[in-house]
């Protein structure tokens, strides 16, 4: 059996792929970037319209889940992360931290997550390149070079890390886009 599945099948279920924090005003940003899933899937399906990018905002991550819940017809299952882009705006007020009891109480999500921050998350997460999402695009970035050209990119597991032995946010790896085109600051 599937523990956390709650027994909903796999086509009711939205799998986004990278998710974008941010705050505005005393309000919470979360963007999920989904992926192109009959590419991704080889369904070829029609009806499916592609990457696509939704946001809900709230002042608390309650109230976000109950938006979400009362407005879409799909599970959120976050349970196939790959990119977790921190706004700047959010790491420099301690709300940083409420997301991150919030994330760590999401019973789905993997602590292999990469993280980055960046101005705009929102924006990041809507680009495409026609066939392949924000979310695999940078997990291929990261991943898909040689080993000796390998760098590292900072993990949930290490944010998680830091934030309980010093209380603090990791330095985060920078990811921008300029013109059309997505850049990754590894160390």
């Amino acid at each position: 059996t599937c523990v956390g599945c709650a027994g909903i099948e796999p086509e009711k279920r939205m799998y986004p792929l990278a998710l974008g924090i941010d705050v505005s005003g005393d309000d919470f940003v979360i963007s999920y970037g989904m992926p192109d899933l009959p590419e991704a899937t080889g369904q070829g399906k029609e009806e499916e319209d592609g990457n696509q990018t939704l946001q809900v905002r709230g002042k608390s991550f309650e109230e976000i889940k109950s938006r979400y819940e009362r407005s879409q017809e799909k599970y959120l299952d976050i349970g196939h992360l790959q990119i977790l882009v921190i706004g700047r705006r959010l790491t420099e007020t301690d709300k940083w931290k409420e997301f991150m009891r919030y994330l760590k109480e999401e019973s789905l999500a993997g602590e292999n997550i990469y993280v980055f921050q960046a101005e705009n998350p929102e924006e990041l997460l809507k680009w495409s390149d026609g066939g392949t999402s924000f979310g695999e695009y940078v997990t291929g970035l990261i991943e898909n070079r040689m080993e000796k050209d390998k760098k590292k990119g900072v993990t949930l597991r290490q944010v998680y890390y830091q934030w309980y032995q010093r209380g603090v946010l990791q330095k985060l790896p920078e990811i921008t886009m300029h013109d059309d085109e997505i850049q990754v600051w590894l160390e």
